[in-house]
């Protein structure tokens, strides 16, 4: 694996810890409006795969 993959990696997995109602503080806390969009999408996709495991284990 190289350096930059697991850079992406550990990136991912701490995306993936950010509770939903920290990623406003998150967003909010951007630098630039570049880094807030890519922030927001970034947790629209870790959310929308946690919708996908509850929908699949049918706990809604």
């Amino acid at each position: 694996m190289t350096l930059q993959t697991k850079k992406m990696h550990e990136l991912y997995e701490e995306c993936k810890r950010i509770g939903i109602s920290e990623t406003s503080d998150v967003i909010e806390e951007a630098q630039s409006a570049e880094e807030a969009e890519f922030f927001a999408k970034a947790f629209d996709i870790i959310l929308q795969q946690k919708q996908k495991n509850v929908v699949a284990e049918k706990r809604f």
